[in-house]
């Protein structure tokens, strides 16, 4: 299908007033109205740049050109004095080619049939006029306007143009060719918002943005990073001319709205308060604001609101910490004496957020914990609030834990640095307040903290010392289990287990007191053992976590933290157990916990976009379920052929130091394999190896050894899997899980022929109901040359099923070769076309695409050429823009 390609906003209504005002007998004036002079501005930009390109086109000379803003011309001067200084031009001599006029708003209603008069004369005289109008007129000229467009408009004079904002559709595809990436929902929610689809305003938004870092592009799709909010827009306010040009009382009153506009008709009441002036001056101000058309009043509920709201996020920055918290105390006040109403929900937490203990704290906290709870603590302003209620709370017992809650918060969302300090305020002020097994708590969320803003330096130090501060008296026992968390999360296993092992058997050992030491010990001394290939720690643990998240005497982290290692084993049915044992839902899960489940259970691109949210948290490092994620997205990447985005994607991983980097390196061979660079794979694989043996790491190595075998193959050295095989088996043996058996089950096929274990391997697959699975399995043993034309058949149809393109691509050619019939001679077609079209859009040159398809650099640019001709796109950018908005589909 043919896409039409996407105009930059406001190109057309540029090229179509330049040619316009290149022909003979049309309108002396062009007038272009909009909501603001930065669209307005634009336009002009466009209109400039459309005539150098003619000129270029044509050689001619550059036409003369005046520009001029009658909001900056000083009193007292009609307006053609004004022109005639400003260019230079006595009264009968050579009128400028083009007249370019801003601002004409600002004219008096006495100056305008001047201006009418400039308009004909001068026209008539070869000048062609540009104005530009911000809306809405002011009131007092509105007539005055009216009445010479329509003389100029009877005779023929003017032509109008009124700027009109994108549809949501278009809007995206702006966004999507602005920043070259595809935007996801919430940023175009979010930009939608904040600029109301006007394209001048988006852009500059956008500039701003990324220079800020609200914006990270992951794998082609940018996000809004969490956490963003119009609040943190502080250099936005340089967008909106308006707002900086009011100054006085004006001003004072456009804040307060900014703050009380949601309040409806107490808006006038209650900025009259916070002003210290009369009610009625605060009305006569506010006709002001909206005769600006800075402000407007809702129908709906009366409330008042900003007519951009980029406005409203320019003029909340730059109110003074003090203002803000008196204007919210306002509102707190109002709402709580019911003199005022409010249909949002979130408004009152937010502004007592702001008010702090300008209004009674106790109440305060209250409702903000209950405006939490009806929130959830995934909305991002949950953090916010819990941090406020924190610190109004009357109850000095209920502190820290209000701490440690926004702790937790903030280190799911990316922002640890900031729950580092609620956790080093409860070590520092309630440590001795809390009981053995809440300070114990603490110190696990404040060593995850410190895990995951990076801070491995300190982590390392408490690995190597137990104690958290560097200060104050230890006892043994938690001395032991801090430093055993932490070289649990630096990924020392060995040394995690050595020091947790003889705490444990001495917390078994001791009396009540010790019962919670004790759980918390065997927990960590599974999730070592786990990583080691021990399995019977972990079973152990399993079968008393369930029970012990039901008494309530498991801690939050406990069962999240089981279910995300059993997941990156693979052991995808274990977890969905417990998850129904425990009652946990999976959207409490983690990001990578929750992308593991979609990806095993054939959900790919659920899968990839939760691998991206992931991605582009403020997290630093990346622990052993990140991991494995990271890996399977890769893997989803390359099959998909999008091939330089999952090397992005592993090089993302290994700056945040995975804990389980021979997955990563597993990844990483994959990729060289597609691209040609087996020996290059090899050596990864190798190190990998050595790797993980001296570390003793055995967790995810069957599929390290998978890839050794694949890598072996693609060389011909098949003598390679006798090796594999038996590593492979050893790997089957330590861990007792149903993929590392799985892996056993397909090397002992390939190695001795034994169909029969290829079809137990197979037949294993199908009962754990994963069909990347299922697909790689049967992949694999039809390369070793244990499939039959009926399996071939069956892997190809599994495989369309997750669009997974390379593999695909691999089958038909390897079909043909045995002589299987491929299905759909167009589809064939469609697919083949599609997958180059990936490749392409992945920046691959001719030459890469052809070794990656096994084909000739000739041979893929004419199918290159086809392709373009088909589609209608003429390079490389608009063909991968066109896939990226989906505005190209096969």
């Amino acid at each position: 299908m043919h896409a039409a390609r996407s105009v930059p906003p406001y190109e057309r209504v540029a090229a179509g007033a330049v040619a316009a005002m290149r022909t003979a007998g049309t309108p002396n004036l062009l007038l272009v109205s909009g909501p603001s002079d930065f669209e307005l501005g634009a336009v002009l930009d466009e209109l400039s740049t459309a005539e150098r390109r003619l000129q270029e086109q044509d050689a001619r000379p550059a036409p003369d050109v005046v520009r001029m803003s009658f909001g900056a011309s000083p009193p007292g001067m009609s307006v053609v004095d004004r022109l005639v200084r400003l260019a230079g031009t006595g009264a009968g001599d050579r009128r400028p080619d083009v007249l370019l006029m801003r601002n004409l708003q600002q004219l008096a209603p006495d100056e305008l049939p001047l201006l009418e008069d400039v308009v004909r004369r001068w026209g008539a005289a070869g000048t062609r006029c540009v104005g530009t109008v911000t809306l809405p007129l002011p009131r007092e000229s509105r007539d005055a306007f009216g009445a010479v467009l329509d003389g100029l408009r009877r005779d023929g004079l003017v032509r109008q143009v009124t700027l009109r904002p994108l549809s949501v559709r278009r809007f995206a595809a702006a966004v999507t060719a602005e920043i070259e990436a595809k935007p996801e929902p919430t940023l175009v929610s979010w930009l939608w918002r904040l600029t109301r689809g006007w394209p001048a305003t988006a852009r500059a938004v956008l500039r701003t943005a990324r220079e800020q870092g609200l914006i990270r592009v992951v794998g082609r799709h940018a996000h809004l990073v969490s956490g963003s909010t119009w609040q943190r827009s502080v250099a936005f306010e340089d967008l909106v001319l308006t707002v900086r040009e009011l100054a006085g009382p004006a001003w004072g009153v456009a804040k307060a709205v900014a703050v009380l506009g949601q309040l409806g008709d107490a808006v006038p009441e209650l900025a009259a308060e916070a002003l210290g002036v009369p009610e009625g001056e605060v009305r006569e101000l506010l006709a002001h604001l909206v005769d600006a058309g800075l402000v407007r009043r809702r129908r709906a509920d009366g409330g008042w609101e900003y007519r951009l709201p980029l406005a409203w996020a320019a003029v909340w920055s730059a109110l003074g910490p003090y203002e803000r918290r008196d204007l919210a105390r306002i509102a707190v006040t109002a709402l709580w004496q019911g003199t005022a109403h409010c249909a949002d929900r979130s408004y009152l937490p937010e502004r007592l957020a702001s008010a702090g203990r300008l209004v009674d704290p106790a109440r305060a906290s209250a409702e903000l914990l209950a405006a939490v709870e009806e929130s959830g603590r995934d909305d991002d302003r949950a953090g916010r609030w819990l941090l406020a209620a924190a610190r109004l709370t009357p109850d000095p017992a209920q502190r820290p834990r209000l701490l440690l809650d926004h702790a937790r918060v903030c280190v799911a969302r990316g922002a640890a640095d900031e729950g580092l300090e609620s956790l080093r305020a409860v070590l520092r002020d309630h440590r001795d307040g809390l009981r053995p097994h809440q300070l114990l708590d603490v110190c696990y969320s404040y060593l995850a903290a410190l895990y995951r803003a990076g801070d491995l330096e300190v982590l390392q130090r408490i690995a190597t010392d137990g104690v958290l501060d560097g200060s104050g008296t230890v006892e043994p026992l938690e001395r032991a289990v801090v430093r055993g968390c932490a070289l649990l999360l630096l990924g020392r296993w060995r040394e995690a287990r050595d020091v947790i092992g003889p705490v444990r058997d001495e917390a078994l050992r001791g009396g009540d007191r010790a019962g919670w030491d004790a759980w918390r010990a065997e927990f960590l001394l599974a999730d070592a053992e786990l990583w080691l290939g021990l399995g019977d720690g972990t079973a152990r643990d399993e079968a008393g976590l369930a029970a012990r998240y039901r008494a309530g005497e498991a801690t939050d982290f406990e069962v999240p933290a089981r279910i995300g290692a059993l997941l990156t084993l693979g052991e995808i049915g274990r977890a969905e157990e417990l998850l129904d044992q425990t009652g946990y839902r999976a959207g409490q899960l983690g990001t990578a916990s929750r992308m593991l489940i979609a990806f095993h259970r054939g959900r790919p691109r659920e899968a990839l976009d939760l691998t991206r949210r992931s991605a582009v948290t403020g997290t630093h490092t990346c622990d052993a379920v990140e991991s494995a994620m990271y890996h399977h997205a890769v893997v989803l990447l390359v099959s998909g052929g999008r091939l330089n985005r999952a090397s992005e994607l592993i090089a993302l991983a290994r700056a945040r130091q995975p804990n389980l980097p021979h997955l990563l390196t597993s990844a990483e061979a994959l990729c060289e394999l597609v691209f040609g660079e087996a020996e290059r794979a090899v050596s990864l694989l190798r190190g990998a190896v050595r790797r993980a043996e001296a570390e003793g790491v055995v967790a995810g190595t069957e599929l390290l050894w998978l890839r050794v075998a694949d890598v072996a193959m693609s060389l011909g050295r098949p003598e390679a899997l006798v090796r594999c095989l038996a590593k492979a088996e050893w790997v089957a043996h330590r861990l007792g899980t149903d993929r590392a058996e799985m892996a056993r089950l397909v090397l002992h096929a390939a190695v001795h022929g034994d169909a029969s274990a290829g079809q137990e391997a197979l037949r294993l697959a199908r009962w754990r109901e994963q069909p990347l699975e299922e697909g790689a399995v049967l992949t694999r043993l039809i390369r070793h040359g244990l499939g039959d034309a009926e399996m071939l058949r069956d892997t190809y149809a599994l495989l369309g099923g997750v669009d997974a393109l390379m593999p695909r691509f691999w089958l038909r050619t390897l079909m043909r070769a045995r002589g299987v019939a491929v299905p759909g001679r167009q589809a064939t077609a469609a697919e083949n076309e599609r997958l180059l079209g990936v490749l392409v859009s992945e920046g691959l040159t001719n030459r890469r695409i052809a070794q990656i398809l096994g084909t000739s650099e000739k041979s893929v640019e004419g199918r290159l050429s086809r392709l373009f001709a088909r589609t209608g796109h003429g390079s490389r950018v608009e063909l991968a823009t066109a896939l990226l908005t989906g505005r190209l589909q096969w």
